[in-house]
């Protein structure tokens, strides 16, 4: 973006075609499971990670880095294995370096991709547990 809108204001003048917008992705319910008891749903959009689909909830699961490296955000995949993105480079290598379960997937690169998911929180933001 330039500052003060001046592509806009030049594509105007210059007589640019506005670009189409964007199509509107397609929503799955999310079933998330606290580690406490209880469970609560939000919509993810397709491709969003369980890291950010939580954080539209009061509960989110907890992280500690920006890049896939620490762990914190695992989580037990219950139901729907199938709608979520398969498990590849830096979340292998995640799991191998911080001993995690291989049940387990990093919630901050696994993405959903359809319906019917549903998973366990092993550490909520705020609450994380210390093993």
């Amino acid at each position: 973006m330039t500052p003060f809108g001046l592509r806009k204001k030049l594509k105007s003048i210059l007589g640019g075609a506005p670009r189409p917008p964007a199509p509107e992705l397609p929503r799955y319910p999310v079933v998330f499971l606290l580690p406490k008891g209880g469970e609560y749903t939000v919509d993810a959009k397709e491709g969003d990670s369980l890291v950010l689909a939580s954080g539209r909830s009061a509960e989110p699961i907890a992280t500690g880095c920006a890049d896939g490296t620490c762990a914190t955000c695992r989580v037990e995949v219950l139901e729907g294995v199938e709608s979520l993105s398969p498990e590849e480079g830096q979340e292998k290598r995640t799991k191998q370096e911080n001993n995690v379960d291989s049940s387990m997937r990093m919630g901050c690169q696994v993405a959903v991709l359809g319906p019917g998911v549903k998973v366990r929180i092993v550490n909520v933001l705020g609450e994380e547990l210390v093993e």
